[in-house]
């Protein structure tokens, strides 16, 4: 089920990520996986990999040498081909026909994973693009195989290139911009940034322009996705305004209930639910590709967040309810946690260790207003700096121009 909505390199990555970190499920893993290079790709070399992956898992012997021998021959003939109609279209000097034969040859260099090359190859394809159009279908393409192998700053640079050459994109090239932009940003731990782009998508639009059937981000995924990067970033009213009462967002939400249960719970301040919706969430997250790096950043982003919404309301806090409402297996546990918040200045307290309480420090009016004036004072004095080295500048400038001249003159 969680392999469902995914085709071709997408789902291949995702199923052999999975087998890598769990157990339980690596055969089943490994399985879809080679099923799927089998029946979608000319991948040799990962073909070859999982048969003796699972042979060493189910002590089977998977002999994949008669596949990789045919699909060599295949990928070799067509390698040929492909070559003599980019030949051929050079000699005619005809950049449209050498632009599709470059397009051929990249889907081939793909269908045998050969994802490097085939960037290169998208690149190389530029000398052949009639305009800026072509160029800004090139940069997508190489988005969409750096998005597939995970590599997030290369998803970026090349929404760059694209956006460079076409600043206003039709749809159903802004929808997807917008998606690529998303995933980068969540995929870089810019939480903020991923859900300003995710809780602004619009379901049906991925739907109609094709999106979705690519198979390589679901609705479930852009839920998951915008969920998380909420939690880790978002204030609770804003919550409630981009997620919770989000119209377009609900579609996503609709395919993943267990998000929309999560924020619900989150928002009502039902904190030992949602950390126990949280909990089994992120257990999933780490068979995830894009998320599974970051979960035990995000998580503890999200736990913490929590805990200050908790102590918002109160002027102290006795730390052994605390630790039971927010289900810390002791309360040392939680000293170690509130140690560090207030060290990071998430939270304005001290620990009271006689007595047992959170005592909360009230921000003195005086201590903000000399903040605010130490600031304006910094503000200005940078400002009469750069002021004084312009004048110096000029000065400089004008005494040259003047000297010049007079050389100029006796000339």
């Amino acid at each position: 089920e969680y392999l469902g909505g995914y085709k071709g390199y997408a789902k291949i990555r995702r199923a052999i990520y999975a087998g890598e970190r769990c157990p339980d499920l690596s055969v089943e893993s490994y399985r879809v996986a080679l099923g799927e290079v089998e029946q979608n790709t000319y991948d040799a070399k990962t073909f070859t990999h999982l048969c003796k992956t699972l042979s060493q898992l189910t002590g089977d012997d998977i002999d994949g040498s008669e596949w990789s021998g045919r699909v060599n021959k295949l990928a070799k003939d067509q390698d040929t081909e492909i070559r003599g109609e980019l030949e051929r279209a050079k000699k005619q000097v005809s950049k449209r026909e050498s632009l599709r034969a470059q397009k051929l040859y990249v889907e081939l260099l793909q269908k045998r994973g050969m994802m490097d090359e085939a960037v290169r190859a998208l690149q190389e394809g530029r000398n052949f693009c009639a305009d800026v159009k072509d160029q800004a279908l090139l940069h997508i393409d190489a988005a969409r195989i750096s998005q597939i192998m995970g590599r997030w700053l290369q998803v970026a640079t090349y929404i760059q290139r694209t956006e460079s050459v076409l600043p206003d994109p039709a749809e159903p090239t802004a929808t997807e911009l917008a998606v690529l932009r998303a995933q980068s940003s969540f995929g870089d731990c810019k939480w903020s940034v991923a859900v300003s782009e995710l809780q602004a998508l619009s379901f049906d639009k991925m739907l109609s322009g094709g999106i979705f059937a690519r198979g390589v981000v679901t609705a479930r995924d852009i839920a998951l996705y915008g969920t998380l990067a909420g939690l880790a970033s978002l204030e609770r009213d804003q919550i409630k305004a981009k997620l919770i009462d989000n119209v377009m967002f609900g579609q996503f939400l609709d395919n993943m209930p267990e998000c929309q249960l999560l924020l619900q719970s989150y928002y009502n301040s039902k904190y030992a639910d949602a950390l126990a919706r949280l909990s089994q969430i992120m257990s999933f997250c780490k068979l995830d590709p894009v998320i599974g790096p970051h979960v035990a950043a995000l998580e503890q982003r999200i736990k913490d967040n929590i805990v200050v919404l908790y102590t918002q309301p109160f002027a102290s806090i006795r730390m052994d309810s605390m630790a039971e409402a927010l289900c810390f297996s002791s309360v040392k546990v939680l000293e170690d946690t509130l140690v560090r918040m207030i060290d990071s200045k998430l939270i304005q307290a001290r620990i009271d260790g006689p007595t047992g309480f959170l005592v909360k420090h009230a921000v003195d009016p005086r201590d903000a207003a000399l903040k605010r004036v130490d600031e304006m004072h910094q503000a200005f004095t940078l400002q009469a700096e750069l002021m004084s080295a312009r004048i110096q500048y000029l000065e400089e400038e004008s005494k040259r121009s003047s000297t010049s001249a007079r050389i100029h003159y006796r000339r």
